[in-house]
């Protein structure tokens, strides 16, 4: 047991002492997307968050700053928890942005992730704010493109 606890902490060590290359979806004014590579460090994941969040200049995001709460992966499922808070008053055009903006960046840098679910506030919901459901998961081969089928 101790021998297995030594290697899982030496690859969370090795994980948080390399940079890794991300691309992070932001949006143009025409709302089409344009792909940004950056090096992180750390979590991945929530490094991507903090990325969409923070677009470089001329660009746009719908992806709020601290709106990842965790996440999960479960097989090759991602579950995104968000934090309510940070979406209310998204309209339909701001949910639907949002979604496109966070699911095509997950599908680009996880390519062992073959759908992700939402949850908000640690809850499972009927829709992501008022407009947009998201009782289903959302699959790669749907959403992996731009704009979606």
């Amino acid at each position: 047991m101790r021998k297995i606890l030594s290697i899982s902490s030496a690859l969370i060590t090795v994980m948080f002492l390399f940079a890794v290359e991300v691309k992070v979806c932001y949006l143009n004014e025409k709302l089409s997307p344009v792909i940004k590579t950056f090096e992180v460090e750390g979590d991945v994941v929530t490094a991507i968050f903090q990325k969409l969040a923070s677009p470089p200049q001329g660009l746009r995001t719908y992806v709020p700053s601290g709106v990842l709460r965790a996440y999960f992966f479960v097989g090759n499922t991602m579950i995104i928890d968000l934090e309510g808070n940070k979406l209310k008053g998204f309209s339909f055009e701001g949910e639907r942005y949002f979604l496109h903006q966070v699911l095509y960046t997950i599908f680009v840098n996880f390519r062992n992730v073959a759908s992700v679910y939402f949850i908000v506030d640690d809850e499972r919901k009927n829709v992501l704010v008022r407009y947009v459901d998201i009782r289903f998961s959302f699959p790669r081969e749907v959403w992996e493109k731009w704009p979606i089928r």
